[in-house]
């Protein structure tokens, strides 16, 4: 159960936790085999340890189905760039990631596009290596330039390349917006359902510590 929980320290986003949730499930089934041979069998009732051994059976299920959620969030839904649904936003990335304490990290090209908005005339060195401001700004210039510079053929075709690229740049970044906002989406539901989970692990292991020490005064 240890190795069950710390599994959710994997990333999410991989397929190394499922399978390695799948594996240990394996082995823990491999496991009750072995040990319903050693068990002894009574007619009363089942044993504690067999309650115990079943019912961590069912949380390693769990888990594994939690993973087999997170994952969908993030694959299948991200892979199509489908726009988050507003009650998901308004649920998950506004109430649930502040009842979690979860913090989104800062988007450094929200960083360039302020930069570039207070001095859009001027490319700063560290805003070199984002394509999307420097075709911007090319576009913009060769816009404003004048009807002198349009009417050379080839600074025309150059503008409207540029305003080509500009355009799919966009789409690249709104596209890559989406797989950020479903990430986010699967992180939050994942801190959510680790932490239920602690929670749920916590509450039995106390009823099983309880219900052995009854068992012992008796």
């Amino acid at each position: 159960m240890i190795i069950d929980i710390m599994s959710f320290y994997l990333p999410p986003h991989s397929v190394d936790r499922s399978s390695f949730k799948m594996t240990l499930i394996l082995g823990y089934t491999v496991f009750l085999l072995i040990m319903n041979d050693l068990l002894p069998s009574t007619a009363n009732g089942t044993p504690l340890i067999g309650i115990y051994f079943s019912v961590c059976l069912a949380l390693m299920t769990i888990s594994l189905l939690e993973t087999v959620l997170i994952t969908c969030v993030l694959h299948h839904n991200s892979m199509k760039y489908r726009e988050v649904p507003h009650w998901v936003q308004v649920l998950v990335m506004r109430f649930i990631a502040r009842l979690i304490c979860y913090s989104f990290p800062e988007d450094p090209l929200a960083k360039l596009e302020g930069k570039q908005e207070t001095n859009p005339w001027v490319v700063q060195p560290s805003q070199s290596t984002s394509s999307v401001q420097t075709c911007s700004w090319m576009a913009g210039v060769l816009q404003t330039s004048g009807s002198m510079t349009l009417d050379v053929p080839e600074l025309r075709q150059i503008s409207q390349d540029l305003r080509e690229m500009n355009t799919y740049l966009s789409i690249l970044r709104k596209e890559d917006h989406l797989q950020n906002q479903w990430c986010h989406v699967g992180y939050i539901l994942d801190f959510l359902l680790f932490r239920i989970y602690l929670l749920i692990i916590t509450g039995y292991a106390l009823v099983i510590i309880c219900m052995w020490c009854i068992w012992m005064n008796q």
